[in-house]
């Protein structure tokens, strides 16, 4: 139990120093820039941030899940990115939002499978109950932001 404490004491320490230095405007800003330079919607990229982290790269999900698009490390890494630099978080969660929805087509099978995972979403090709919730906050705010921008 100690050494579990220990190491997430040790986790949110590297993450939560280097996210201090990134105000969430700035936060927002870089979301936009990279949303527009790997053609994703801005708005689309702003709501899941949201949704997922509320814009704050020391976030970390119960299920190990890190930075401003609470990203599996392995997932990411996969992507080709680093979750636990912002920029690399920010362009992986953009690179798997594009990926869900070049796969699925809508933006709500989309953001299920960001959110449940793709094999979820395509076993019963709608949105699973457990990712209705999240599926709507993040679609209100795409609405939202799509005022803003």
């Amino acid at each position: 139990m100690f050494k579990k404490i220990l190491f997430s004491t040790f986790v949110c320490l590297l993450l939560v120093l280097p996210a201090n230095c990134e105000t969430v405007d700035a936060i927002k800003q870089a979301i936009i820039k990279h949303s527009v330079e790997m053609g994703v919607e801005p708005a689309m990229m702003l709501s899941i941030a949201k949704a997922e982290s509320g814009f704050r790269q020391s976030a970390i999900g119960g299920g190990g899940t890190v930075g401003v698009f609470q990203l599996m490390p392995a997932t990411a890494k996969n992507l080709g990115y680093n979750p636990y630099i912002l920029e690399e978080n920010i362009k992986a969660g953009i690179t798997y939002y594009k990926n869900m929805y070049n796969m699925f087509g809508k933006h709500e099978l989309a953001l299920a499978a960001y959110n449940s995972g793709p094999v979820a979403v395509k076993r019963i090709n709608c949105v699973p109950q457990h990712s209705q919730a999240f599926v709507n906050r993040v679609m209100s705010d795409y609405r939202y932001y799509k005022t803003q921008i």
